[in-house]
């Protein structure tokens, strides 16, 4: 999926004052036998070098309120439900920018949505209190953290409760999506996986995790698949013969790093793959369906939104997930666009109790439509701003275009850059034939030359998210 500050479940979140915890106080519901089971997984011969201890912190009270969350359906367009309005006059009591604009007479308790000014990353970068509720007590901050890969880093504050439903919502696409994932106390639950130079690291007990009563919680890691995060490559090979996790969460290049392993020996065999943060292009789906025989749930989200939408398969429709989120459409200048126009894609949530959002403007694009059921989707989803790029004619194409034109050829993974003179080069991972095939399809796109430098492995495209398509033309 698109280039996003995604959603890598369950977050790489910072419990405030965590090191100073205990286990018990990190899991407080959990037995001791559980923990036990985490502590003996840090202690693992073979473990990583683990850079934190952290834990959900989940209450009883929170289990049971997971428990009885009332369903919600998805939501789009001009016509928001009425958890909306319930929103919208809840900030104005609660919410520092919120009770400044009804002071103002810019905006009040009973305005509609439509009328409310968007929000932006660069709102909450450099005033994230006056989006924070005033009656919320703060005692129970989670620190999540958005890698700036668009824009300065944000830190956002979460809580357990949130993280905990997130998990829950993973747990519900990848069983809908038609397989099995149950407590297995042989395996790891899941792995969330990175693959850079340094990153957060750590072992956790998941204890919303839907099971028997009785049963211990799975556990889950989050690890670094680069070399240098392990005593040796040995123990990385062994450490995942062992733990043999049920479900990868990542994005796409730990993925294709994951997939080379593993086609060179490495045991691993996922029931599910969900990848979030980033493009995830046909080649790589069907390199998981071949190996693995299993689903690739392809998850939307922002660190501030929290999910968005998933996709299953490989076609054009990410149907919105059934929480309290609320998508629009909109145009440059800020107008809802009709179903079928694409434009940034903005987002109302209320999941947070720390962050509720009204219209928050995402910076990527989409177009809003339905499946055939009549559930709300969005189409075409493309990651950030889309980039335009000049044909031969002097007419603009934009970058979705090329992402249909070069997932086509095959390519697993790519960068297409314009330079100021308008010549063009991309840079492929993939097959010599893939990436010829992707040549002649921009060569016939744009009606000029197509510069190609193929490369090794996806990791060559740059660490974390690197961006598909750029542009040194300034296109209106």
């Amino acid at each position: 999926m698109p280039t996003t500050d995604g959603v890598g479940l369950p977050a790489d979140y910072v419990p405030m004052g965590s090191l100073a915890l205990t286990d018990g106080e990190r899991w407080p519901t959990l037995p001791e036998s559980d923990l036990r089971r985490v502590a003996d997984a840090r202690a693992h011969p073979a473990a990583p070098h683990w850079q934190h201890e952290t834990g959900d912190r989940l209450e009883p009270a929170d289990l049971a309120a997971l428990a009885s969350r009332a369903p919600v359906s998805a939501s789009a367009g001009p016509s928001p439900p009425d958890w909306v309005a319930a929103l919208v006059e809840r900030a104005h009591r609660t919410v520092p920018r919120y009770r400044a604009a009804a002071r103002d007479g810019r905006s009040g308790p009973t305005t509609p949505l439509r009328d409310l000014p968007t929000v932006t990353r660069r709102d909450l970068v450099t005033g994230l209190a006056a989006h924070v509720p005033l009656d919320v007590p703060l005692d129970r901050v989670l620190q999540g953290t958005s890698s700036g890969s668009t824009g300065a880093a944000l830190r956002v504050p979460l809580h357990p409760r949130t993280v905990a439903a997130d998990l829950l919502l993973l747990h519900a696409l990848v069983t809908g999506a038609g397989t099995s994932w149950p407590a297995d106390p042989a395996r790891l639950g899941l792995v969330n996986l990175v693959d850079q130079r340094a990153a957060f690291t750590y072992v956790s007990a998941m204890s919303a995790f839907p099971r028997p009563v009785g049963s211990p919680a799975p556990l889950m890691a989050r690890v670094n698949l680069d070399v240098g995060a392990w005593r040796t490559a040995a123990d990385r090979e062994r450490w995942f013969a062992e733990h043999d996790p049920q479900v990868v969460s990542t994005s796409s290049v730990p993925l294709v790093h994951l997939l080379d392993l593993a086609e060179a020996g490495l045991a691993v065999r996922p029931v599910a793959v969900v990848n979030g943060a980033t493009h995830v292009t046909p080649a790589v789906r069907r390199r998981v369906r071949d190996l693995w025989a299993a689903p690739l749930v392809d998850l939307y989200g922002l660190r501030e939104t929290g999910p968005v939408a998933a996709a299953c398969d490989a076609g054009r429709e990410h149907a919105l997930v059934a929480r309290r989120v609320h998508v629009e459409v909109l145009d440059p200048a800020g107008r809802p666009l009709p179903a079928g126009r694409r434009g940034e894609v903005v987002v109302t949530v209320d999941e947070n109790p720390y962050l509720p959002l009204l219209r928050y403007r995402t910076g990527d694009h989409a177009a809003l439509g339905t499946d055939d059921a009549g559930r709300p989707v969005l189409l075409d989803l493309e990651g950030r701003a889309a980039v335009r790029f000049l044909d031969a004619t002097g007419a603009a194409r934009p970058s979705v275009d090329a992402t249909q034109v070069l997932q086509a050829a095959g390519l697993t993974a790519w960068h297409l850059h314009q330079d100021a003179d308008g010549d063009v080069r991309l840079s492929a991972v993939g097959d010599a034939a893939a990436a010829a095939a992707a040549v002649r399809a921009v060569r016939e796109w744009l009606g000029r030359p197509v510069g190609l430098e193929l490369l090794g492995d996806v990791g060559a495209l740059g660490q974390g998210k690197p961006a598909r398509y750029s542009s040194a033309l300034d296109l209106p």
